[in-house]
């Protein structure tokens, strides 16, 4: 059914986590073809991007030759979890030194881009904690603080 003087190509789309997420998209199509593809993310997580670093969960491809494309999915991270009022970030946004206070006990204090991947991580023993921002690209983070009495996120902008 293939048409003989027409040449074809695969499209192949995954996702990085099967249960964070799924692709519709993926064949074979005639060269040139325009084609549509779609990342979907299960509930609890969202899409983030695609291999080829589009941000476009929904996107039309020009098929030119074989691709495979993956979709990055992440878990959604609460922002408002319990026993968590009295942790403060200031300032924020901050550009070079960024300051946490109201750690009650041990924790551990962890930056993460908004890919998940890991900036920074201390222990803390109690009351407050500086970071230096040096080096840290300008965006969002999330800073976490995970300790007996507490799990608590907050969101950082780096200017």
């Amino acid at each position: 059914e293939n048409d003989p003087g027409v040449t074809y190509y695969t499209v192949t789309l995954s996702s990085n986590n099967p249960s964070w997420g799924s692709v519709t998209g993926a064949g074979s199509y005639a060269a040139g073809s325009s084609v549509e593809i779609k990342a979907i993310s299960n509930a609890g997580y969202h899409f983030v991007n695609w291999s080829d670093d589009n941000t476009d969960s929904i996107r039309t491809i020009v098929v030119n030759s074989d691709m495979n494309l993956t979709a990055n999915f992440a878990q959604n991270v609460g922002i408002d979890d319990v026993n968590t009022a009295n942790i403060t970030l200031y300032p924020n946004p901050a550009s070079s030194m960024v300051t946490l206070t109201g750690i009650e006990s041990t924790a551990t204090v962890t930056v993460v881009d908004m890919n998940g991947r890991e900036s920074g991580k201390w222990k803390v023993e109690s009351g407050k904690l500086t970071i230096d921002l040096t080096g840290y690209a300008q965006g969002a983070y999330f800073v976490r603080i995970v300790g007996e009495q507490m799990n608590a996120i907050r969101k950082l902008i780096v200017k």
